[in-house]
């Protein structure tokens, strides 16, 4: 990728991030397209940065605040919650054209419950964003995908069509992570 896109998105980071070095955490070109492997090589990472690349070449993705873990944590009544994450989490695009999303409750606004749907992960699919839509869903081949608005960031669909093919994801986590 462009160096220039690349300073883009690391201007977009929370400072105390840009201080760590990025690490690979995760690619499809590597280690295949599989939920099961994203899982085990990114579930324990705190943040991480999600790059899609689609077969179209357009470029966008999503800083995701907590670990992929807590998809399998429980509520006081032992229920499996559907959504995790906070606030920190965005949504960019890159390519192409180059915009952040972030979250609509960030400078202190009250929202509702839609827009607090951060992140949200099975054996089937990964979500990043909801409330009448998703910003980011993909299937648990990680090979297709789609984008729409949703009320978690007021993001347009991140890519024209809506629908896309997932040529590569990577996963980015940063060398200072604390692993659980």
């Amino acid at each position: 990728m462009e160096s220039y896109k690349l300073l883009t998105l690391w201007s977009w980071l929370p400072v105390r991030i840009t201080m760590y070095q990025p690490i690979l955490l995760y690619t499809t070109e590597e280690h295949g397209c599989s939920l099961t492997t994203f899982y085990v090589r990114v579930e324990h990472h705190e943040p991480t940065l999600l790059m899609i690349k689609t077969c179209n070449n357009e470029v966008f993705g999503a800083y995701c605040s907590s670990r992929w873990g807590e998809r399998n944590q429980k509520d006081d009544r032992g229920n499996r919650q559907a959504y995790f994450g906070t606030g920190e989490t965005f949504l960019f695009s890159l390519y192409p054209d180059r915009a952040k999303y972030q979250w609509v409750g960030i400078e202190g606004d009250k929202v509702g419950h839609g827009a607090e749907l951060f992140m949200a992960a099975d054996s089937k699919m990964i979500t990043i964003g909801g409330g009448e839509g998703q910003a980011i869903w993909m299937d648990e081949n990680i090979r297709f995908g789609k984008t729409d608005r949703c009320q978690t960031f007021n993001n347009p669909p991140l890519c024209p069509s809506g629908d896309f093919e997932i040529r590569v994801l990577e996963v980015y986590g940063f060398a200072t992570d604390q692993l659980s």
